[in-house]
């Protein structure tokens, strides 16, 4: 019996060493993805905003954005979050920033299409909330980049920095707006491990406190994560170019880490 629980021991560790090596793996092949597309894209022209903090100028270069792989998936994000604010309102609409590239994408979408409400509405005077979940741990650079980012867009949102865990701090901002329902903006792409039959608009898992998952770049790629970041010259975390965000990210799948 003890040379079977031994084994069996010895059998799990195996497994979770593949799982860490392929992971591993994995993260080395993006990184080398994100270096060649930084790389190829100082070839082609590339719309640089002249001010990025601006919503205005924000939302004018995404919905003139021209780029044949971009436009079409840009235009159909938008439209997604478009929907979310005439559904739920903008003063509903809560977004995830935690530093992260895809992070990076929803809030700056997020941004355009809160922007083009207070086009079609003048009144429109509420805005979004903007969700960090702090966590142990967590990298200067990470911490630093999202205060940077926080102060350049301090007037187009409300902030929650949350210190307890996901579970906790949803449960807070879902009793907050009761009975208004709550809408959370979400950077979950394809192939995340948490992303399995997920749609645009998701409902919470029944663990979970009841709200609305919004996914606006559910169908990207990593490629085009990078693609539109580098190509609208939007600012994102230094770790990136350090290389160092590639033992982060491990870090965080191996302590179960996902984006909600």
């Amino acid at each position: 019996m003890r040379l079977v629980r031994l084994w069996c021991i010895i059998f799990v560790l195996a497994v979770r060493s593949c799982g860490f090596v392929c992971f591993r793996h994995r993260l080395q092949h993006h990184e080398i993805v994100r270096q060649r597309m930084s790389s190829s894209l100082s070839t082609f022209d590339q719309v640089r905003i002249e001010d990025w903090r601006d919503a205005s100028q924000l939302h004018a270069a995404l919905c003139s954005c021209q780029d044949t792989e971009l436009m079409p998936i840009v235009r159909r994000s938008l439209r997604i979050l478009s929907d979310a604010i005439r559904i739920f309102g903008v003063d509903s609409i809560y977004v995830s920033f935690n530093g992260g590239k895809d992070a990076v994408v929803i809030l700056h979408l997020l941004r355009a299409a809160a922007y083009a409400a207070t086009l079609s509405n003048q009144n429109e005077s509420r805005k979004p909330h903007l969700v960090y979940f702090d966590s142990r741990g967590e990298f200067n650079e990470v911490r630093n980049f999202v205060s940077d980012t926080c102060s350049n867009v301090s007037d187009e949102f409300h902030f929650h920095f949350l210190n307890g865990g996901f579970v906790s701090g949803l449960t807070e901002l879902v009793n907050q707006t009761k009975p208004q329902p709550l809408s959370f903006v979400l950077g979950t792409r394809q192939g995340d491990p948490n992303s399995g039959g997920q749609e645009h608009f998701e409902p919470s898992s029944d663990w979970m406190p009841p709200f609305m998952r919004v996914n606006p770049i559910l169908d990207w790629s990593y490629g085009d994560v990078w693609h539109f970041l580098r190509y609208f010259g939007l600012p994102y975390c230094s770790l990136y170019d350090a290389g160092s965000f590639l033992f982060y990210q491990t870090s965080k799948y191996l302590t179960g880490y996902t984006s909600l």
